[in-house]
Formats: structure tokens, C-alpha cells, sequence
């Protein structure tokens, strides 16, 4: 750390184990923390301005903030954390000049976004001299990043953020969020480096249809629950919706299902690699056929990593571009070659701990 800094915070991305797409649906998710990170140094000043240098996006930005806070551009994250903060009376007590770094790919389906709101609460709590639980973090978070904003992601990346390691978290009436024993080793993750169009529309078209097929059932089945009835009984009662309100409803339903069963092999300290590698073949299917989040190159690239040895590989993050996940214990930089000549950018990655504050 550099000797005018006064204080930094860092937070790690995440990768989705299983339950892509089921946080925002009222439904149960396994996700991991990633050893790459969002980090910010803050050096404190002696007025109100907070100064932000933006170093891998060659980026400046200033602001007062005692003053009205505009956004500069949609999707401001850290000028909508003041705001989502200031609300709440969590007001810092001086300026600061923040510099903003880290190692996550951008725009990749590894939550550099939630990452950075993550942070972003962290900076301010500390700048107010306040104190957050890990879950109040994540909420104001996702309030800076998602709500903020009128978007459809989920809190699921915030709660991977601030908690570290493998965390199952169940989006019911009340959210339950339960760290896992595992110490699974052996992820590669692949950037297609193919840019998603359009994020947030995808993810409001997939919570429509399945909503839309959630509201249609409870018509057909007396005591329907998204998170009880059966699959057998949701094929049964199905037949009637719109293809696509079918084609989705039905796989986030199997996407629960497996999810749960991923839950009980996770809950062991030294779970089976071969089970695992074929449940993430799974969830990739689901995903691909399902919800149609998969693209050519992604399934290329799945596919070299499969040959080369990996015992499964799934879609990372929302999908329409972005990343994959292949899981090789023991041989990942065999993997991580064979993506690279199926024109990836490959990582080796560790599970990481949570986002911490450091003096």
C-alpha cells in the first residue's frame, strides 16, 4: 500500500456454481467468490469532494457530496451509492480521492459491476465512520446497482462479494444464506470475448416468461409453488403455455431441482469431482436449451475444454457472450491452453474470500 493511502477496500467477482438465473425468481443459488478483484485506495482530503481516477478506464471523475448527486452516464454505480447511502443518514464526514483498480474482466459475467457497488459501500461506510453487517452491504448494494437503476439482476452477486467462498443462498419469503464446507479446486474460466448486447433486457425477458408461466399455473394447480410442486406435476399442466413461457418455466423448475441436489454434494468438505463436473453438464444444458444463454463460440469453447480433459463446463453469468466455467482439477493449464487456441482468454481461478477493508 502506498504511503498516502489511507485506508483500501477490495471486493472479488464471482462465478455461478449453480442456479444461474434463479435468484431474481424466488429460488435457491450456489455461487463462489473469485480470487479476482475490484480494489480501491482511498486517500483522505480535508473538504467534501470525492475524487475518482478510474485507472484501467483511463476515467476521471469529481463530485461534491453535499451537493445534489447527478449521474454521469446510466449505471453510475458508485455516484448511486452516495445516493443510496445518503438516504439512509450514511453521510461520509470528509472528501476523498478514490482510485479505482482491478483484475476482473469487465462485462464477462463475472459481476465486475456488483464487485464495484460492493466496494462502493464499503468506501462510504468507512468514509461516515459507520458500521454494516455483510448482509446490510449487500442490500445497499444491489439497491446502488439494481434497484437504482429500474433493472432485473438479483442480489446473488453482492451476497457472493461481501461473504467470500462457496455460499448457498435461498431467495424465499426470507433470505437464507448458508456457507458451504467445500474446498473444490480446478476452475478455468474462459472469456469468449464476445460483448453481451443487452444484459438487462435478457434478464427481463427471462423473468417475464417465467412469471408469466409461474401466474398461468397457479390457475391450473390449486396449491402451485415455484418452490414445491414437482416437475412431473408442472410438465402435467404445462401444455397450454405460450412455447417460450413453457420452454422457460420448465427449466427454471429443473434448475431448482438440480440446484438442490448440488446443495447435498456441496455440503461435504471432499464432495465427488466426477459428480460435480456432471451436474455442471447439467446446468450448461439447461441453460443453453432452456434459456438459450449459450453462443456458438461459448459451446466451442466448452467443447475443446471437454476434449481436453475437463469433467464439466457450464456458461458462466447471464450469458449471450461473456464467460465460461470448466472444472479440471489437476489439469487446469491444460484447459486453460486449449481455450486459448479456441480464441479465449482463459483464467485460472481460486475460490477467494470475501470483499475486506484494510489499514
Amino acid at each position: 500500500m502506498q504511503n498516502d493511502v489511507d485506508f483500501s477496500v477490495n471486493a472479488p467477482g464471482r462465478v455461478f456454481l449453480f442456479g444461474e438465473h434463479s435468484d431474481y425468481l424466488g429460488l435457491e443459488v450456489i455461487s463462489a467468490a473469485l480470487d479476482k478483484r475490484i480494489n480501491f485506495d482511498i486517500t483522505l482530503r480535508s473538504d467534501t469532494q470525492i475524487i475518482v481516477n478510474y485507472l484501467d478506464l483511463h476515467k476521471r471523475d469529481n463530485f461534491n457530496f453535499e451537493e445534489k448527486i447527478e449521474y454521469s452516464h446510466n449505471r453510475d454505480y458508485l455516484r448511486s451509492a452516495f445516493n443510496v447511502l445518503a438516504r439512509k443518514g450514511i453521510i461520509p464526514l470528509t472528501g476523498a480521492e478514490i482510485t479505482v483498480s482491478g483484475d476482473i474482466p469487465i462485462a464477462a459475467g463475472l459481476s465486475s459491476s456488483s464487485a464495484l457497488a460492493v466496494a462502493s459501500v464499503m468506501t462510504i461506510t468507512e468514509l461516515a465512520k459507520k458500521s454494516l453487517e455483510k448482509r446490510e452491504i449487500a442490500e445497499f448494494a444491489f439497491e446502488a446497482e439494481v434497484l437504482e437503476f429500474g433493472e432485473s439482476g438479483g442480489m446473488m452477486d453482492h451476497l457472493a462479494s461481501i461473504y467470500g467462498g462457496i455460499i448457498h443462498v435461498d431467495f424465499g419469503d426470507q433470505i437464507e444464506i448458508t456457507p458451504l464446507p467445500s474446498t473444490i479446486t480446478g476452475f478455468v474460466i474462459g472469456d469468449s470475448l464476445e460483448k453481451k448486447e443487452d444484459t438487462v433486457g435478457d434478464l427481463r425477458m427471462i423473468r417475464n416468461n417465467v412469471e408469466k408461466g409461474y401466474n398461468t399455473l397457479k390457475k391450473k394447480i390449486s396449491d402451485f409453488s415455484h418452490r414445491k410442486t414437482s416437475i412431473q406435476t408442472v410438465l402435467e399442466h404445462s401444455n397450454n403455455l405460450p412455447d417460450i413461457c413453457k420452454q422457460m418455466t420448465e427449466t427454471t423448475i429443473r434448475n431448482r431441482d438440480l440446484t438442490r441436489k448440488a446443495l447435498k454434494i456441496l455440503s461435504n468438505e471432499n464432495p465427488n469431482p466426477d459428480k460435480i463436473g456432471k451436474m455442471l453438464d447439467e446446468h450448461h444444458e439447461l441453460m443453453r436449451d432452456g434459456l438459450m444463454r449459450s453462443t456458438e463460440k461459448i459451446e466451442k469453447m466448452i467443447q475443446v475444454a471437454k476434449d481436453a480433459g475437463a469433467l464439466g463446463g457450464k456458461i458462466n453469468g447471464s450469458g449471450g457472450g461473456g464467460t465460461m466455467l470448466a472444472y479440471a482439477p489437476g489439469k487446469e493449464k491444460k484447459i486453460a491452453k486449449a481455450l486459448e487456441k479456441a480464441g479465449g482468454e482463459p483464467y485460472i481461478i481460486k475460490i477467494s474470500e470475501g470483499a475486506k477493508l484494510t489499514y
